[in-house]
């Protein structure tokens, strides 16, 4: 709920991002998402399309391997599904032009897949996954560049 009352006061009370934030802090502690919320504002007011991406997990020595991250957030996992043929679990799944972090659990144990692009370590010393979704649109690209740098509300008219 701490989310839906900070984006109610930037998308429609017209308050800074940071604004909003501090605000909401003052009156009751949570941790919503900044970056969830401007990656939200700039897929709805660009209407960046989605692009088919494939995460795969190398190996038949586990009985389940399972993704968190991506467009989910952390507390979810989405399976992979094994393919007996390639010897691969796979998940296909279609995002948002954007950068997911993500990270694998296998067989209940989070890890980073050594094959696909790492993260530098985060504050906590974290490092995960991630995948860059392009588009083929450029004035989307721009838009939504210009949304996530400053945390201004930015209304359809500035686009």
């Amino acid at each position: 709920a701490p989310a839906v009352a900070l984006t109610y006061m930037f998308w429609v009370q017209g308050y800074k991002l940071n604004e909003a934030f501090n605000l909401l802090m003052s009156k009751r502690s949570c941790f919503p998402k900044l970056d969830a919320i401007k990656s939200a504002t700039a897929d709805i007011l660009t209407g960046l399309k989605k692009k088919p991406v494939t995460l795969t997990w190398s190996g038949d020595n586990c009985s389940t391997v399972e993704i968190s991250g991506l467009d989910i957030g952390w507390g979810q996992r989405i399976p992979l599904e094994f393919d007996e043929e390639r010897g691969l679990w796979t998940l296909n799944r279609e995002l948002p032009e954007g950068h997911y972090e993500y990270k694998y659990i296998v067989d209940g144990v989070w890890t980073c897949n050594e094959y696909e692009p790492i993260t530098s370590p985060n504050k906590d010393g974290h490092v995960n996954n991630y995948v860059k979704v392009l588009g083929d649109n450029a004035d989307s690209i721009s838009a939504a560049v210009r949304m996530m740098a400053g945390d201004a509300p930015i209304f359809l008219e500035d686009l």
